[in-house]
């Protein structure tokens, strides 16, 4: 189940929602005024996929840097 932000419209106030694709924010009330109607906004996504290609790379150019 994906992870959604969602900001309120009233004191900018942002959360974390567990939530299945097909549901909204209709309905969601801001934990910190009460307020409902929120927006959802794009949070960063999160990954060590680069570290661990570069890692990868790094072993392959310089093997010997790795033996020990």
């Amino acid at each position: 189940m994906p992870i959604y932000v969602y900001e309120c419209r009233n004191c900018s106030g942002q959360w974390e929602v567990f939530q299945r694709l097909d549901e909204g924010g209709e309905g969601l009330g801001c934990p910190s005024c009460g307020k409902t109607n929120p927006r959802k906004i794009v949070a960063p996504f999160r990954t060590n996929a680069w570290s661990t290609f570069l890692d990868g790379m790094e072993r392959k150019v310089n093997p010997h840097k790795f033996k020990g």
